[in-house]
């Protein structure tokens, strides 16, 4: 899916400017890319003289983003205005972000870690490692207190600039909690209300989840931590909450946050907005591949091809589509060449046992702190089976670099149990032929 431009003419230069398309929810906040310093700080401070500034509006500057970019709020105006900044190279939409997999409702259910067919060979990776040392930051709706995820957490941040859609009376803070997202009906451009998906929660299960009482269910990497990171809430998030986030988890710099205490090792995408991956992004994730962190995106749950879909479509991230439970690709699933490689992530049945098992809180709105498990299906589910792999890798052999680790995700993914006509990467995620691989190729040169 791609956004219809407007074309203006500024100077010599023709900038295109994104448009909502029918139907959509109207675009109110644009990214804005400047050719020089100078240029993005005039338009971040204007000069308007006193006489003129009562009637004419303008776009409000909203923050400046870690990687690059100046966000603008247009409140109604023309979004065409952007354009006539001295300096302006690019404009994109600051679009609504959501989660990938929010589908659905312990050894012996969990078939995606142990199916001889189907499964990710996660008992033979565990031989060598379980993860410890390795750390993962799942960028995501926040986190639900879950006794199986106790003592997993590393500090997190709550990256939802919304105080809105935090729910949590602010806007950016240290507190990852999961509010809760939660919709009436006629919100969040639906007409049907919906429960609290705690899908973070869900997804840092999948990741590192324990089962200290023997009881649970088992994250692919249990030795693991997990960085919380919220950038969604009520409706979504915004994209450049997601790209400031990912440079904050990265080990970057961002004015007014304190910096991350120990960088992650690899950061999960379970979440996916149309269109092109635009310069926001782009620009963090290479950011954060350059100090050596691995970037793993679900490739959305759309029915069409993943290169129309970001994050999953951008330069350098593993993308990771959905398998079903008899080892198919999943018919929700997005496909194609984009695809780095697929995971199990269920078929989306009506009594949820050949969907994926993990964790959640009970609450239908607000966390109940009653914890949960709970089946969902989803490319969201099948991301962080790669992203806990990746933290296997690392934890095996943590000098291997981020052109490597997709090399080996690659080289080792098994053939599809099952059809894919339309392309699901290399094959099936395989953790046990990965972690060999990884602890014979550890110290060659």
């Amino acid at each position: 899916m791609t956004y219809p431009r407007l074309a203006l003419l500024v100077a010599a230069a023709c900038v295109p400017v994104p448009v909502a398309m029918a139907g959509e929810m109207p675009a109110d906040r644009y990214i804005v890319h400047f050719s020089d310093r100078v240029s993005a700080a005039a338009a971040r401070h204007p000069r308007v003289s006193h006489a003129r500034s009562t009637r004419i509006a303008q776009p409000v500057h909203v923050r400046t983003l870690a990687a690059g970019g100046e966000v603008f709020d247009v409140h109604g105006l023309d979004p065409a205005v952007l354009a006539l900044m001295p300096g302006v190279i690019d404009i994109e939409e600051d679009r609504i972000v959501t989660p990938a997999g929010r589908l659905t409702t312990l050894w012996h259910r969990q078939w995606y870690m142990h199916d001889p067919r189907v499964g990710i060979d996660a008992e033979v990776a565990w031989r060598y490692t379980k993860g410890a040392g390795s750390v993962v930051a799942v960028l995501d709706t926040g986190i639900a207190p879950h006794p199986q995820l106790v003592g997993q957490l590393l500090p997190g941040y709550d990256f939802v600039s919304d105080a809105a859609a935090a729910r949590d009376g602010d806007g950016r803070d240290a507190n990852p909690a999961d509010e809760g997202d939660w919709s009436d009906a006629g919100e969040c451009g639906s007409s049907t209300a919906s429960e609290s998906s705690w899908h973070g929660t869900h997804v840092a299960g999948l990741v590192a989840a324990r089962s200290p009482d023997g009881r649970g269910m088992l994250g692919v990497a249990p030795e693991a931590k997990v960085i919380p990171v919220r950038v969604m809430g009520k409706c979504g998030g915004r994209l450049s909450d997601v790209a400031d986030a990912i440079v904050w988890a990265s080990g970057g710099e961002l004015p007014g946050v304190p910096a991350i205490a120990r960088r992650a090792d690899v950061i999960n995408l379970s979440l996916r907005t149309p269109g092109a991956c635009g310069t926001a992004l782009a620009t963090a994730i290479g950011q954060a591949r350059s100090r050596g962190v691995a970037v793993v995106a679900a490739a959305g749950n759309d029915g069409i091809r993943a290169s129309a879909v970001s994050p999953s479509n951008c330069a350098g991230v593993v993308s990771v589509n959905a398998l079903a439970r008899d080892g198919s690709m999943a018919w929700y699933s997005n496909h194609g060449d984009g695809v780095t490689l697929a995971a199990p992530g269920g078929s989306l049945t009506t009594f949820g046992a050949d969907d994926i098992l993990s964790t959640v809180d009970g609450g239908k709105r607000g966390s109940e702190g009653r914890p949960l498990l709970k089946y969902y299906a989803g490319t969201s589910m099948a991301a962080p089976q790669v992203s806990a792999l990746v933290a296997l890798m690392r934890s095996a052999d943590p000098a291997i670099g981020v052109e490597a680790i997709t090399r080996q995700l690659v080289d080792n993914a098994r053939p599809l149990p099952g059809p894919c006509p339309k392309g699901c990467g290399a094959g099936l995620m395989d953790a046990g032929a990965t972690v060999d691989a990884v602890v014979e190729d550890r110290g060659k040169p």
